[in-house]
């Protein structure tokens, strides 16, 4: 993997925040979401519910963008991209936590639902060193 790359995914590993942005009645639409996972080749993963605004925006336009901040480390990290809604039943059991339990039934329930991202371009952002980097996703 190529050193802009592990960087990257760095950078998303330790962000405090993550941010999801839809667009929304010609706005983008902006809210903090915890990471599940993410995929080297590109891809991340995020857990929420079906019935949410999110995945209504999603339907209408899948092109996202999830902002990762690094405020310890000094850096951010934008990722641009096409959401999918996951029902699949293997992937959210996999995915599922206990912890969840207070929002959904189970894995099972019809109202929890899986973002993934597929990410075609990233770009991130070193405040000490000033350097702004882009990565691109074969997609």
């Amino acid at each position: 993997m190529a050193e802009a790359e592990e960087k990257l995914w760095e950078i998303v590993e330790e962000s405090e925040i993550a941010l999801f942005i839809t667009q929304a009645d010609g706005y983008p639409r902006v809210r903090p979401m915890t990471l599940l996972a993410y995929e080297e080749e590109g891809g991340v993963w995020f857990a929420t519910s079906k019935s949410s605004r999110k995945v209504e925006e999603i339907a209408r336009n899948p092109k996202v963008t999830v902002c990762f901040l690094d405020l310890e480390g000094g850096a951010y990290a934008q990722l641009f991209g096409t959401a999918t809604v996951v029902e699949d039943k293997a992937t959210k059991e996999e995915f599922w936590d206990e912890e969840w339990e207070e929002y959904w039934e189970g894995p099972e329930d019809p109202d929890y639902v899986l973002l993934h991202v597929e990410v075609h371009k990233a770009e991130y952002y070193l405040l000490e060193a000033d350097e702004l980097w882009v990565v691109e996703f074969e997609g």
